[in-house]
């Protein structure tokens, strides 16, 4: 049975008649089971493995037991070890030979990746380019994207000197402080590695690999420079603690630089919003009776104005609009399938066909079409305006929410930080988000229905969290082979003919089916978000996604090792015993420190793969060839990329991700350093170009996902302390918590005060004195972008 707790850590590293390093290998045995995974990895299994040393059996002898195929391995086995269900392996001594199979895979997957980038934007340039503006005399608001003319003398290269010749200024202009958000994260991460990593290499690797050939123990390569090879109780345990201190130091003063630099930038977002944003407030727990936009502006010019001038430009309240999306909905439908059959015909007569008559008559069926519910668009649009006009709120029509636009950006501050009413939930008023954004359906719901399905959406997310190990149990139980060839007869005579590609394809779908849904997570959980949050802004709910992402990567990707018998029973074994969780992370995670180096690497040729738009490619191939459709809009209809996976949330979460398998072996495996920079180099590069010359540019937060990001950055680095306290104190003699552990322990209060400081900087709203300038500054801008406006209720629809 698995050993756990803190009673039993001594076990793992002393014996009764002899000690041996952390790391020590046990017999292998050569007849070990090799499970496939996602980067090729191939290593021994051992059931009984734990730490960094598997435990003697009766005999005095190691018991190695080969890993089970998940397809027959016993139910209690697997929720016994999560990491076995997820494909954690633990170190081994074939580690060397995977790791240079990983390095030469996605080394050379990541190169054959750009490469073919490389030709396909200079081939199709719809696909892989942002569509640039050109600044003209008559059109002052219009940028010029300069980067897009500025060529490199190689036309297939010019992707990278767009990237590598682009200021944070440019970043902040062609994808928001959202975007440059990301990109700074990714350099924050380069900067603390590039001053913590040449430490780590040239002194903790050297370090480990001495105390290795002290140790009398039969160690691979990649174990020699691991930290289980330090000998008990070591002046070497002194030196680690202070390594502690100094990754803490190091990263707690970069991050406050950081952050130091996002709350300037931020303040220049702030004070550069264009209108209407820049003076509006959104408005929840609209009274019944101010719920028209008569009503409701005719209310804060009594509360807010002057007796000499009107403070409210606009009111807008958010309408209840029935069946009129339904129609518009359709509207749209027809006028897309009209575009089709007229795109067909024109390609006919291009080719000569005489034979297009029935085209001729599909088009003006659809014709007709359009003209009907254009009419019956036009009528839903009138009644509404009417009822959501007039000075007496008709219930049925006007919603809780609205959006109040004032005249000037010192009333619209003035006004969301006021109570209006004695009752403190009556309009409440937050900033307003981007008006292209905004996602008026959930805005209309009024908020005790929002309320009851918010619950169930956070039980939903929960539940993937308690249940993740069962499902994904039972989904692969489902696609084993044996399950198939009792499905399909057919394949059970083929394997029994070819027993090679039988064993091949029983190692292959045992994960295969595991990482497919691994892919679709991020789906899953913006399914949950988007049904059940009731949002006011799609980047808000990225936010949310980069929220449960982040968290569901941290604990399943890199902390599946500390589970032990699973989610929920560790969780009751840490509620109960508070500093369990120390000698569970010691015991478990620098086992399995090259599993990581290997799933990094991966990461080399995941990462470039965003670069070639599959998704986008093909329907812009099938919008443009089977639909007939020009090249610009064919571009149209094929943005934008999923938002799901290729959200800014699920990036953010992904970089976290990569930055906590850093933090967390940083001292156990320092060679992880050279692994995690590559990653870190090629997302700026990867992240450069897509956020600022591909994708377009989607409505700004003001860098809220940055915010989100330095907390779970202290998160990780807070688990990195409690980890190096608990293999410090399993090397400290008689197991005690003086000496090393408590000096590394220590530097929590250097994280503590790094936090503060940095919660300490208010980002939310400008202060009054820059509130005063930008209003003076805001008198020679002319800039109004688009109103606040339900999309159905928009009257161009009809004028289309």
């Amino acid at each position: 049975m698995p050993l756990h707790g803190a009673a039993r850590l001594p076990q793992l590293v002393r014996f009764p008649t002899y000690s041996v390093p952390c790391n020590a290998r046990p017999r292998q045995n050569p007849d070990f089971q090799a499970k496939s995974s996602s980067f090729l990895k191939s290593a021994p299994r051992h059931d009984k493995l734990r730490g960094y040393l598997d435990l003697p059996n009766a005999s005095g002898n190691t018991s190695d037991s080969a890993m089970v195929p998940l397809e027959r391995a016993k139910p209690e086995d697997i929720f016994e070890e999560p990491r076995k269900v997820m494909g954690v392996a633990l170190n081994g001594e074939s580690d060397m030979r995977t790791l240079n199979t990983s390095l030469v895979l996605g080394a050379s997957g990541a190169a054959g990746v750009i490469m073919a980038f490389a030709v396909l934007q200079v081939l199709l340039p719809q696909v892989y380019q942002r569509a640039c503006k050109r600044k003209s005399k008559d059109d002052g608001d219009a940028t010029e994207d300069y980067h897009l003319q500025v060529p490199s003398g190689m036309r297939w290269l010019d992707f990278l000197w767009k990237v590598w010749n682009t200021t944070p200024d440019d970043e902040v202009r062609l994808a928001g402080l959202d975007g440059w958000s990301l990109l700074e994260f990714v350099r924050l991460n380069l900067r603390i590695m590039s001053i913590l990593g040449p430490f780590m290499l040239a002194v903790l690797l050297p370090l480990h690999f001495v105390a290795s050939r002290e140790s009398h123990n039969t160690l691979d390569f990649l174990s020699r420079l691991d930290i289980g090879n330090l000998p008990r109780n070591s002046w070497m345990l002194w030196f680690h603690a202070a390594v502690v201190w100094f990754v803490v130091t190091i990263s707690a003063w970069q991050i406050k630089l950081a952050h130091d630099g996002f709350t300037e930038r931020r303040y220049q977002w702030l004070a550069t919003l264009p209108r209407p944003r820049s003076t509006t407030v959104m408005v929840r727990n609209i009274p019944p009776m101010y719920r028209s936009d008569s009503a409701l502006k005719e209310y804060f010019d009594t509360v807010f104005s002057e007796e000499s001038m009107h403070t409210v430009e606009r009111a807008y309240v958010i309408r209840r609009t029935g069946r009129l999306p339904k129609l518009v909905q359709q509207l749209r439908a027809a006028r897309y399938e009209a575009a089709v059959v007229s795109n067909r015909l024109n390609q006919a007569r291009q080719e000569g066909n005489s034979d297009d008559r029935g085209m001729e008559m599909e088009l003006e069926k659809h014709r007709l079409a359009i003209g009907n519910l254009r009419s019956r668009v036009a009528r839903e649009q009138a009644a509404i305006e009417a009822a959501a006009q007039g000075p007496r709120p008709d219930q049925k029509v006007g919603s809780s929410s609205g959006f109040v636009t004032f005249t000037t950006i010192l009333s619209q501050r003035l006004a969301s930080r006021e109570q209006c009413t004695r009752d403190v939930q009556a309009f409440r008023m937050f900033m307003a988000p981007d008006s292209n954004d905004v996602l008026y359906e959930n805005l209309a719901e009024d908020d005790i229905n929002a309320s009851s399905w918010k619950w169930l959406g956070r039980l939903a997310l929960v539940a993937v969290f308690l249940f993740w190990i069962p499902i994904v149990v039972a989904i692969s139980g489902w696609t084993t082979l044996s399950s198939i060839q009792g499905t399909v007869p057919i394949v059970k005579k083929f394997v029994d003919a070819h027993p090679a590609i039988g064993n091949l394809l029983s190692g292959v779908l045992a994960t295969a089916t595991l990482k497919m849904f691994m892919a679709f997570l991020p789906n899953v959980l913006h399914a949950i978000i988007t049904t059940t949050s009731h949002l006011k802004a799609g980047s808000v709910e990225q936010l949310k996604l980069q929220q449960w992402s982040a968290a569901f990567l941290l604990l399943f990707v890199v902390l599946v090792t500390s589970l032990g018998r699973g989610l929920t029973i560790t969780f009751i074994i840490i509620m109960q015993e508070p500093a369990k969780i120390i000698s569970l992370l010691a015991a478990s995670l620098p086992s399995a420190s090259h599993f990581y180096f290997n799933y990094v690497i991966l990461g080399w040729l995941v990462l470039p793969l965003d670069l070639l738009r599959t998704g986008n490619l093909a329907k812009w191939f099938f919008y443009r060839k089977v639909c007939a459709f020009e090249e610009e809009e064919a571009k149209e209809y094929s943005e934008p990329e999923d938002v799901a996976y290729y959200g800014l949330g699920s990036r953010m979460a992904r970089s976290v991700l990569m930055a906590s398998i850093f933090f967390l072996f940083a001292s156990c495996s320092p060679l992880i350093f050279v692994f995690t920079w590559v990653y870190f180099f090629l997302a700026q590069f990867v992240y450069g170009y897509l956020l600022l010359f591909c994708e377009s540019k989607k409505p700004d937060t003001g860098g809220i996902f940055w915010v989100q990001a330095m907390d779970q950055l202290f998160i990780v680095l807070a688990i990195y302390v409690m980890l190096m306290v608990g293999v410090l104190r399993a090397l400290t003699q008689e197991d005690i918590w003086l000496g090393p552990p408590a000096a590394s322990l220590a530097s929590l209060l250097v994280l503590y005060m790094a936090r503060r400081e940095v919660n300490n900087l208010a980002f939310e709203t400008l202060p009054l004195e820059e509130v005063v300038k930008a209003f003076h500054e805001s008198k020679d801008r002319s800039e109004y972008v688009n109103m606040y406006i339900q999309p159905e209720c928009d009257p161009m629809l009809v004028d289309e």
